[in-house]
């Protein structure tokens, strides 16, 4: 039997651990997580310039041991609760005011971070959430072959069509969905649990009261260039559909392991190039992926700004794609990608 996408589908989690750290040049990794070692973060030591200096502590409970990632959102650290026996966890680092409250209004919610803390301190604003997995571009780019098995990626895109209504029914568009934005969990029980993170670039599309929020007559640009939809070409207002058309590039870049544009940077010529592959190349999509991948980007595409989009017909389309794997079956990682590679032959 498929497992159903709600709030229930990943409960019982087992009990936080604490990892044993193993140092390995300047990478830590937590021992005592999940075996599967591709989805390990890569955490560095030894960094430079950083916002939080390794060995600070924040609120004297967190402390800072590594970097885990930097860009333009801040930096997330690899820290530890002195206040609980010095459990592992993240921390989101920033210079400027970002909006927490959707991540406050989406706690509980299966495909969301958790978080434990969040505040201000030395003119930096921080976030204190569960560590996660290595995100779904960088283990795509493990594989050999740059790409992942239709199984994979068919349930990769039903936990976020679900992690995306979720964010929808609270009334926000996350405005920034793309590979590099979705992680797994990292117990034994989560590790095939997809977390979509990085709430930055969100932004209110509906009001409390579930009326709509005035649309701009011209919006500036939010989003990731290879990933955003041609209303966000054209500098127009986002609706929830701009982030299903953005989980629908991601689905072609994680199938074909790049994207048509991947090397255009010119915004016109990337925003034609869409439009090419709304057209012309669904037929070679449905060949070479099956027609459930066109049946979810046609369905996407056609959607306007303020269209309540169908999210149970699009996470069937997916089912179909996943074929016979439930969500809980192992993952292309866990299997060194043998069955991409068996499709790619």
């Amino acid at each position: 039997m498929e497992s159903s996408l709600d709030d229930n589908t990943f409960t019982n989690l087992p009990a936080k651990t604490v990892p044993n750290l193993i140092n390995t040049q300047n990478i830590i990794l937590p021992k005592k997580f999940t075996k599967i070692e591709c989805l390990r973060p890569i955490i560095q030591l030894g960094i430079e310039d950083t916002l939080v200096k390794f060995g600070e502590k924040i609120r004297g409970r967190w402390l800072i041991k590594g970097l885990i990632g930097s860009g333009g959102y801040g930096e997330i650290y690899y820290a530890s609760d002195l206040k609980m026996n010095g459990e592992s966890v993240a921390v989101k680092v920033e210079p400027v005011i970002r909006k927490g409250k959707i991540m406050l209004r989406l706690q509980g919610k299966p495909h969301a971070p958790l978080m434990w803390a969040s505040g201000t301190e030395r003119g930096l604003n921080y976030i204190v959430m569960q560590l996660l997995s290595r995100n779904v571009a960088d283990l795509r780019k493990r594989c050999p072959v740059q790409r992942l098995s239709k199984a994979t990626s068919g349930r990769i895109m039903q936990q976020a069509i679900a992690g995306l209504r979720d964010i929808h029914k609270v009334g926000y568009i996350h405005r920034d969905v793309k590979p590099a934005n979705m992680c797994f969990g990292l117990t034994e029980k989560s590790s095939r649990r997809l977390i979509i993170v990085d709430y930055g670039l969100a932004r209110r599309f509906r009001q409390m009261d579930g009326k709509p929020i005035e649309r701009r007559k011209r919006a500036g640009f939010r989003g990731t260039l290879r990933y955003v939809s041609m209303r966000v070409h054209d500098r127009k207002e986002q609706g929830p559909s701009d982030d299903l058309i953005a989980l629908f590039f991601t689905l072609i870049e994680i199938l074909r392991g790049e994207l048509p544009w991947r090397d255009e940077k010119n915004d016109e010529k990337m925003k034609s190039a869409k439009m090419e592959l709304m057209k012309d190349d669904f037929v070679k999509i449905s060949k070479t992926f099956g027609f459930s991948v066109c049946e979810y980007g046609r369905a996407v595409m056609t959607l306007a700004v303020d269209d309540e989009p169908n999210y149970t017909f699009l996470i069937s389309t997916m089912k179909k794609l996943a074929g016979n794997r439930h969500l809980n079956d192992p993952y292309d990682w866990e299997n060194d990608y043998l069955e991409v590679l068996k499709e790619y032959k």
